[in-house]
């Protein structure tokens, strides 16, 4: 059994910390690091819940119309946390060393299917608002790609709005578009926008 850290311990593990947060030069934030979380990591459910209120708010199309209760938000993140295992992963970006500030997360689902072992989808890529810009979904979009190999899935999908920032990000990232389905989905603020399916092969 792993032994209780001593509150000695803790206070030198928080000295370190903020140490090595002093020694960055002014100006340069602590570099974003990705994490796989399991159903056991119940402590980031607050922080996921301000992240994907802050993405409906901007007018993300996440399947959430604005504004979007934390009742809402907390409810969809402990569904998604009751799926987390060998066919559903969830990843998030955070600064420092994986305890920081939770800046992004995204989420991969894999198909059980007989014929679709070889294939995943990509669910619910989020930025934060005050975030992006940082590479933030570049790192989050390639550990799930690493994962999705392990799994022998070679062929990824996903839908976003048509000419939103969201395809550009993919489009830049080496998705292909697939086509478009006109009317598809509605926005956070309720219009309905055209969606593009896109995907991507992994080699």
């Amino acid at each position: 059994m792993q032994a209780l850290t001593s509150p000695t311990s803790l206070h030198h593990l928080f000295a370190r910390g903020a140490a090595a947060q002093d020694a960055l030069p002014s100006g340069v934030r602590p570099p974003v690091q990705v994490r796989q979380l399991s159903s056991r990591d119940l402590q980031w459910l607050p922080a996921l819940a301000d992240l994907l209120i802050d993405s409906v708010h901007q007018g993300a199309s996440l399947g959430f119309l604005a504004p979007l209760s934390r009742y809402a938000a907390l409810d969809y993140w402990h569904s998604v946390y009751a799926r987390l295992g060998q066919q559903h992963s969830l990843w998030i970006a955070c600064e420092g060393d994986g305890h920081g500030p939770l800046h992004g997360a995204v989420q991969l689902a894999l198909p059980t299917q007989g014929n679709a072992h070889h294939r995943g989808e990509v669910q619910r890529l989020m930025v934060h608002s005050q975030e992006r810009g940082r590479g933030i979904a570049s790192q989050l979009i390639a550990s799930l790609e690493c994962a999705a190999l392990k799994h022998a899935r070679k062929l990824l999908v996903l839908d976003v709005p048509a000419d939103s920032q969201a395809e550009a990000v993919y489009q830049h990232l080496g998705w292909q578009r697939a086509g478009e389905i006109p009317g598809y989905g509605a926005c956070a603020e309720g219009r309905l926008h055209d969606t593009v399916l896109m995907y991507k092969q992994l080699g």
